[in-house]
């Protein structure tokens, strides 16, 4: 066996013996590199260098973005005549000069040392579609810009925006109205579901001051996306975080049996249903999860609650047999006792003899204001008239549209750049983030719904 061919077996037994971890940030030989360890050392000097070297590697890296990735220049420089420890030594300093702001651009060793950082930024924030295992173009990082001190325009809410944050006021005024005449109506305690996001950001939020002495509020998030119509919450399976009802709250729905408002919107139908009650698949999903839960109070005596809901009778059955509602059960069972169970009813601005529910049409089931029996009220605040519908429509409502404000990213934009800075790789934020388009219309609609309660 050659030199290089001895040398080039303990680099592949070292990435094998590291599973892939330190090959993967550039842990890799070809001939010619490990020709240049050998002009200065010996075969078992260069095989003693690389096994230090791998050590090395993987303590520092630790699979973070602030470890080591070997670009040709840093084997370069670690293959050159000297103390492979006083080497590595001097990129620690160099590292940790950095880390303090004091990063200078000209060291090119030390530039080398932020390619790693870089390349986390290349993978997370620039190009998440690139290839995980290949590293960030080295050609790109090279070009970066020395960055200018980050600014801030304050973001200012005109144009469309503020045309259609006037509609989304409207809506909460008229949330408002309902959540206190139903307040008034009934002695239960009241739990208020603003679903993450639209009912949390565009119904609940902005009426906090409001609610905060009447009612309890809860923010779980039940997405849409990807709901079917036998889905029940329990956990959302892209990312594996819980969805729907927290521990707690199960148990304050099992001892205290709190009338339950679940607030979230849907898109604007078509056709003739247009003006039609419309409730979210999120919501949908909620009316599954209650469904599971009056189960467990009737101990599977459907006979119990069914005529309490809106579904039709063979849904119950079907429901049943699918695994969502065995998981939901499996995990709620411990905190749910047998008991009295919750009739389900809905809200809207505007009442329709049929709503739509997520994807198929049920007989509305309006709301009892003067009823302590306990109530899951599904709540859809967005008025579907436009002004076309109507000439005399609300002066808030004219010039927008409904559900404008779901998915506030897509109106308003802002970029991440990155470059060199005191700390080596930083970043910057150019222009405003959504965050701050949603304070904003928050904001208008605690005025404007503090002005329409004035001139009530």
């Amino acid at each position: 066996m050659s030199n290089i061919a001895e040398i080039q077996a303990v680099v592949d037994r070292l990435n094998e013996e590291s599973n892939g971890s330190i090959q993967r940030y550039g842990f890799e030989f070809d001939e010619a590199r490990i020709e240049s360890f050998l002009q200065h050392r010996t075969v078992d000097e260069t095989i003693s260098d690389l096994t230090r070297l791998a050590a090395w590697h993987q303590e520092v890296n630790g699979q973070n973005h602030d470890g080591v990735t070997f670009t040709p220049l840093l084997k370069d420089y670690l293959a050159e005549p000297g103390d492979l420890d006083e080497k590595l030594a001097e990129l620690e300093r160099l590292h940790a000069n950095t880390r303090m702001g004091r990063f200078d651009l000209s060291n090119e060793i030390e530039r080398d040392l932020e390619f790693h950082r870089y390349n986390w930024a290349y993978h997370e924030v620039l190009e998440p579609e690139w290839d995980l295992y290949a590293d960030a173009p080295y050609e790109d990082f090279l070009k970066l810009p020395v960055l200018e001190p980050q600014t801030h325009d304050e973001f200012v809410l005109d144009g469309q925006n503020l045309i259609e944050a006037r509609r989304v006021a409207y809506e909460a005024y008229t949330l408002l109205g309902f959540l206190r005449k139903f307040r008034a109506g009934t002695s239960r305690p009241i739990l208020i579901i603003g679903n993450d996001r639209y009912g949390r950001q565009w119904g609940i939020e902005p009426l906090e001051e409001y609610l905060k002495d009447d009612f309890t509020i809860v923010y779980p998030r039940v997405p849409s996306h990807r709901s079917t119509r036998l889905t029940v919450p329990n956990m959302i399976l892209s990312t594996g975080v819980r969805a729907g009802p927290d521990r707690g709250t199960i148990r304050r729905l099992s001892t205290s049996m709190p009338h339950v408002i679940v607030v979230d919107a849907r898109n604007v139908g078509h056709g003739k249903d247009r003006l039609m009650m419309r409730m979210s698949r999120g919501a949908r999903d909620y009316a599954n999860w209650f469904i599971a839960f009056n189960d467990l109070r009737a101990e599977g005596d459907v006979s119990k609650y069914e005529h309490k809901m809106p579904h039709a009778p063979y849904h119950f059955s079907e429901i049943k047999r699918w695994f969502g509602f065995v998981e939901m059960q499996r995990k709620a069972r411990p905190w749910v006792d047998p008991g009295e169970t919750y009739s389900m009813t809905m809200w809207a601005p505007e009442i329709t003899e049929e709503t739509v529910l997520g994807d198929f049409k049920v007989s509305t089931r309006e709301v009892e204001y003067e009823s302590d029996e306990p109530q899951v009220v599904l709540a859809n605040p967005l008025v579907y008239r436009l002004d076309e519908d109507d000439p005399d429509i609300h002066e808030n409502l004219r010039g927008n549209r409904p559900y404008y404000f779901d998915g506030p990213e897509r109106h308003v934009k802002h970029e991440v750049i990155f470059g060199f800075g005191d700390h080596g790789i930083e970043s910057r934020v150019i222009g405003n983030t959504s965050d701050e388009l949603v304070e904003a219309v928050q904001e208008f609609m605690r005025q404007e719904v503090a002005r329409l309660l004035a001139v009530e």
